[in-house]
């Protein structure tokens, strides 16, 4: 596939939504501007396609900030998308190692632990709702159905996955969403029930992305025999929207002494927690700083 992308549609004649996303080379962004371990690469891949799929459903500049505020060695995860297919995130242990689990597959769950999800919601009048509900397995996907359901009442299914080959570099991501919708029978239900198993028990979706040639290909294994129709395509990406005047406001808060400390030094640095993109001041720039209290 050349580039990522995310499809939506419905499926069982109208009485299901769906959205399917393919997010390798978003991940491998993040994966090289972070230097993360396969682990971190993982975790952050699931929560930034989860985000984007979330935000699939957002309208002009809203945007969904989903933080898995977990106990484990990861020390938390943080994934912002918007409505216009753009993510960004960060973990804050991106060097992470941990053994792989019995399956040979990643220990995303211990990385995360125990702790809770916050998603938070901007709207377009500004407004933000953020909700939070206790973690339940930490391998994201779960947790992000259990948020839908117990705070938004949507039941749903999705799928979550990342590859990481041993040269630590992103093979295949991507994410499923599956959300009956009013009026799906008991029928519908166990049809698309029967085809999650049988997803389950063959290759996972991180597999079926670096294995499938296109979106097109990635959708016919997912689906299988399940009609299904698409109503919309975009495309994705990691995008950070950090600047240098956003990092000078950073400096303006810690106040003019901790500024006038700087001035001493000659320089400054700051790096952006999303995209580890660094910006430097000189002297002349914090002195400005400093009188003007504003960049």
């Amino acid at each position: 596939m050349q580039r990522d992308e995310l499809w939506i549609g419905t499926m069982l004649e109208g009485m299901a939504r769906w959205v399917a996303v393919k997010t390798t080379d978003t991940v491998e962004e993040a994966r090289r501007r972070h230097g993360m371990f396969p682990v971190a690469t993982a975790a952050l891949g699931r929560l930034m396609t989860g985000a984007l799929i979330l935000a699939s459903s957002l309208k002009g500049d809203e945007s969904i900030t989903l933080r898995l505020l977990g106990d484990g060695p990861l020390e938390g995860v943080v994934a912002v998308g918007n409505a216009q297919g753009e993510v960004r995130g960060y973990v804050r242990e991106p060097l992470l190692d941990l053994p792989l689990k019995a399956s040979g597959k990643l220990d995303v769950a211990t990385a995360v632990g125990l702790g809770e999800l916050a998603v938070s919601r901007s709207l377009q009048n500004g407004e933000v709702y953020t909700g939070m509900v206790p973690l339940v397995s930490g391998e994201i996907a779960e947790d992000l159905v259990h948020y839908l359901l117990t705070s938004e009442q949507i039941p749903s299914a999705m799928l979550l996955g990342v590859l990481v080959e041993k040269d630590y570099h992103v093979a295949g991501a991507g994410g499923f969403l599956i959300q009956p919708l009013p009026g799906a029978t008991e029928e519908d239900i166990q049809a698309i029930e029967g085809q999650l198993g049988r997803l389950g028990s063959g290759a996972g979706i991180s597999e079926l992305v670096a294995q499938s040639q296109s979106m097109a290909e990635l959708l016919d294994q997912l689906m299988g025999q399940l009609p299904y129709h698409v109503l919309e395509r975009r495309e994705v990406g990691f995008t950070c929207t950090c600047s240098k005047a956003r990092l000078g406001d950073t400096l303006v808060s810690l106040g003019k002494k901790e500024i006038a400390d700087l001035i001493a030094d000659g320089k400054a640095e700051m790096v952006c927690h999303f995209c580890g993109e660094k910006y430097s001041f000189n002297k002349d720039e914090l002195q400005e700083i400093w009188e003007r209290g504003i960049v």
